[in-house]
């Protein structure tokens, strides 16, 4: 797929464990265009303070892997960022997003062919009402 000024992704929540058809369903939706897996959400973490055997609490920062933690989404889901780094190596790519965070992405190999760093890419990720309800239901 040759990638133009403007790559459009989809965000596929396969981390979020959202169920099998729901994944499906996004990706026979769109298919024409690449699926990405949020891998992290740079400086957006959440912070869990446990207790271990003794009593003792401990401290725990996990990064943010969801979409839930994406800035600057449009109302109708889409995200508009610059490609700012490509890794054949573990098919990852790291986007800059308008509203100023890092966010990286796995996709397919092929998907990453073309692509061009300063290049504009739109993500297209799923209302927060579904991320949420799916992440509740786990719970």
């Amino acid at each position: 797929m040759r990638l133009t000024s403007t790559s459009i992704l989809v965000v596929a929540l396969g981390l979020l464990g959202l169920g099998p058809s729901l994944g499906r369903a996004a990706e026979q939706a769109v298919s024409p265009f690449p699926a990405a897996r949020l891998v992290a959400v740079e400086g957006a973490s959440i912070t869990y303070r446990l207790k271990d055997y003794d009593g003792k609490v401990v401290t725990a920062v996990v990064p943010g892997q969801s979409t839930v933690d994406i800035q600057g989404r449009s109302a109708d889901g889409t995200v508009r960022a610059t490609l700012a780094a490509v890794d054949g190596a573990t098919h990852r790519v790291k986007v800059v997003t308008q509203a100023g965070q890092v966010l990286v992405l796995e996709l397919a190999p092929e998907a990453l062919q073309g692509m061009q760093i300063g290049a504009t890419v739109e993500l297209i990720v799923p209302p927060r009402t579904a991320v949420l309800a799916s992440h509740d239901a786990q719970h």
